[in-house]
């Protein structure tokens, strides 16, 4: 009989304190307290989901219970480890808070903590979820987490830290776990592909990584899906369709549409096609605003590859074709773009028809505003204007003492004017309402 399918984020669980991936603060604190035979009787793991918080706590389980403890790490072949590890001991009882958090459930743990462990030496609760309990249930559990008994460990996960009761924060060891950076996460996965056998390329892996937003499980539950969707196949041009990336192209060509106010239609029939392609309008804002940040992370120089989420190919085009592109222009549109994309989740806007309206309507009053003259703009043409009259002065103080002639040429006030209906052509000011020069 074939054997069932066991999915990748339980296939490559890991099983050892070194196989836990980018939390070394808490597995050393675990791995020295185990050392020394100072293992505290109640621990709280504080994180984002799928980090490696019930992970960690089942290793630990595992060792306080292993009768052969190798290196300090469970030695995942005694009874009792095989028993935690397929989740048929009656040692280590995981609850989940979300579903069992009414008073009585925690009235009945406050009963059997009682009873001595069966098989090891500890018996242990995990009790993921913590903060769902009711304030009832924390009344109760509190006595019990403040003189537990000695053969009792307390192992509590919670995404939402804030919600514990102070008055439990202070009977608990508490760990922060941190999300997994992308480059760790990338690392892991290009593991697995070799393991695996699977073909990829360095994008695909990178794909597979952004979708994990630092969370090891969600990263290896969305490989689950490209691998069944691509015939085991992880290559970025395939992966690109699946999320649903439309590269930097059309980013570039929005871009430019709203740079150059001649062409703003082009913006606005950007916006029209990516609706009549049934795209996510909202997606796209946001999936732009990251291209636009890009750009001032690189014209900062703190474009390294850890702060970017886009293909580090993608990241040198784009450095190369927009760091010509004034500072406050690109901050200016992240703002705008930001702006928008934040006022229609407030708006809660029916439909993506209206959605599309209400873009369009910001897009065209975005690139009207940068059209108009900027502060620095007007700066650095008086700046010319002043270096201009400077050179120009003989030429003008001869002027005036030379006889005139029977077809004069434009006098040194002409001239000027002149000058400055030329130089400030593009801007709102006003040659003609400038004083006179005497």
């Amino acid at each position: 009989m074939t054997e069932p399918h066991l999915v990748l984020s339980r296939k490559y669980r890991p099983q050892k304190f070194s196989e836990v991936i980018y939390q070394d603060v808490a597995v050393n604190a675990l791995q020295n307290a185990l050392k020394s035979g100072r293992v505290g009787h109640a621990y709280i793991f504080f994180g984002p989901r799928g980090v490696g918080k019930t992970t960690i706590a089942r290793i630990l389980a595992k060792r306080v219970n292993c009768d052969s403890p190798v290196d300090n790490e469970p030695c995942n072949q005694c009874t009792s480890c095989v028993e935690i590890t397929k989740g048929i001991t009656n040692d280590v009882l995981e609850i989940d808070a979300a579903s069992h958090r009414g008073i009585d459930y925690i009235l009945q743990l406050r009963e059997n903590v009682k009873f001595s462990a069966m098989g090891g030496k500890y018996k242990i609760y995990i009790i993921d979820e913590v903060h769902m309990l009711t304030d009832v249930s924390f009344n109760a559990l509190l006595k019990t987490l403040e003189e537990p008994p000695p053969h009792v460990i307390f192992i509590m996960a919670t995404t939402e830290y804030h919600k514990i009761p102070k008055t439990i924060l202070s009977r608990c060891q508490d760990f922060v776990f941190k999300k997994v950076p992308l480059v760790h996460l990338q690392a892991f996965i290009e593991k697995i592909c070799k393991l695996e056998n699977y073909e990829y390329d360095s994008e695909g892996i990178f794909w597979i990584a952004k979708k994990g937003d630092g969370s090891v499980r969600d990263a290896l539950s969305f490989m689950e899906q490209v691998i069944t969707y691509s015939d085991s196949k992880i290559f970025g041009k395939i992966l690109r369709d699946l999320i649903g990336y439309h590269g930097i192209e059309t980013h570039e060509k929005f871009l430019n549409n709203i740079l150059n106010s001649d062409n703003y239609a082009d913006a606005i029939t950007t916006i029209q096609n990516l609706f009549q392609e049934g795209e996510d309008l909202q997606k796209f804002l946001w999936d732009f605003l990251e291209f636009v940040h890009i750009i001032v992370l690189t014209k900062e120089n703190l474009g390294d590859r850890e702060n970017i989420d886009f293909p580090i190919e993608d990241v040198q085009k784009i450095k190369d074709k927009f760091h010509q592109i004034p500072m406050e222009v690109v901050i200016l549109i992240s703002e705008r773009i930001y702006g928008l994309f934040e006022k229609i989740n407030l708006l809660r806007l029916r439909n993506s028809y209206e959605i599309k309206i209400f873009i369009e309507i910001q897009i065209r009053k975005l690139i009207f505003d940068l059209a108009k003259p900027t502060v620095s703009g007007v700066v650095e043409k008086i700046s010319e204007l002043t270096k201009l009259l400077s050179t120009e002065g003989d030429f003008i103080s001869s002027s005036i003492t030379q006889p005139k002639k029977e077809n004069p040429k434009p006098s040194s006030v002409e001239d000027v004017e002149s000058l400055l209906k030329e130089k400030f052509s593009a801007t709102d000011v006003d040659a003609n309402k400038l004083p006179k020069l005497e």
